[in-house]
């Protein structure tokens, strides 16, 4: 895609935030050096992994990343500990990047990391399966980075069960430690994701709300059907708790076309719901299939191009990318 002068002015003057990325898992997986510039994924579809690291999302103007935490469901061992070990790996490699990256809480603090020039990180966790049914140890991960948590992953849990996976039902409400979980969340200033989340589960979330509630990674069945994509009663509860919809770049679940069918769900959202509630949730490093124009971080202007190509204008660009974000974790961790 040609991109025009216009698309990139307003792209790199952007405070773009990433709701969900799974780079942990790349550097788990491959030891990968986060500040070190890597070979983009060269397979088609880039399976898997190599969409991202800290020059490439710097060079994409990526200024806030939430860093997916992902345990295993299948290893008890694994649980809280792996959590930690996650958190604990995320800010060894703040410390070790100082003037690259920052661990950041609030808002403010993720304004203020992109007004320094760094990139500013916090973590979500991405499926409650990882907590063992427990809530005790929520306040030290929320101390040490953890903003939101995904209630499923891609298999049933203590809490509810996934829209697609292992125990999958549209039709089940949250477990009674469910519901525990989402209070305790809002009460620690922790954000509730119903990514993953079946229908009924993520309406009661809705309809139980006192904060703000996102979806960090999904599709809009409205543009492309597939089972990790939300409907439009999904996409007004979440508005109706002043929450967001964070768009995923994953081909199979927005279906092809790449960056152009990217930017028509964000811009169902808006004329669904309002611009208000569209977010980016790319799921790069997530062990899927991408689209070559939205492979790799340096290449996200693309998706700007196709915004502006859609009539959208400089503010709603803006609001989408990161300012939507930032108003919802100001309201639901403070600050």
């Amino acid at each position: 895609m040609k991109l025009s002068e216009e698309a990139l002015a307003v792209h790199h003057s952007a405070l773009i935030v990433d709701l969900h990325c799974d780079l942990l898992l790349t550097r788990y997986f491959l030891g990968w050096d986060l500040a070190k510039r890597h070979r983009p994924n060269p397979l088609p579809g880039a399976p898997l992994m190599g969409h991202c690291d800290l020059p490439r999302l710097r060079e994409g103007n990526v200024g806030a990343i939430a860093f997916g935490v992902v345990t295993n469901p299948l290893r008890r061992t694994t649980g809280p500990a792996a959590i930690h070990q996650d958190l604990d790996q995320l800010a060894a490699d703040v410390l070790a990047n100082p003037g690259e990256m920052a661990l950041c809480g609030s808002a403010g603090a993720i304004r203020e990391a992109r007004a320094a020039g760094r990139i500013a990180c916090f973590a979500g966790l991405e499926g409650a399966h990882g907590l063992h049914g427990r809530l005790d140890e929520l306040p030290t991960m929320r101390e040490k980075g953890l903003r939101y948590v995904g209630l499923v992953h891609f298999t049933a849990n203590e809490a509810a069960r996934p829209m697609v996976g292992w125990g999958a039902s549209n039709q089940a409400g949250l477990t009674g430690f469910g519901v525990e979980l989402v209070e305790e969340l809002w009460r620690l200033g922790i954000l509730v994701d119903a990514a993953h989340l079946g229908k009924a589960a993520v309406l009661e979330v809705c309809r139980r709300a006192r904060r703000p509630v996102i979806v960090s990674h999904t599709g809009c069945t409205g543009v492309h059907q597939s089972p990790r994509g939300v409907d439009d009663d999904v996409l007004r509860a979440v508005a109706d708790t002043d929450g967001v919809v964070g768009i995923i770049f994953v081909t199979p679940f927005i279906g092809g076309g790449g960056a152009v069918t990217a930017a028509r769900h964000l811009d169902h959202i808006r004329r669904t719901v309002g611009v208000r509630h569209c977010a980016l949730g790319t799921d790069w490093e997530g062990f899927a299939l991408y689209p070559s124009d939205l492979d790799s971080a340096e290449k996200l202007p693309n998706l700007t191009e196709a915004l502006l190509r859609l009539g959208w204008s400089a503010e709603e660009v803006h609001a989408a990318y990161g300012g939507n974000v930032l108003r919802v974790i100001e309201v639901g961790c403070g600050g």
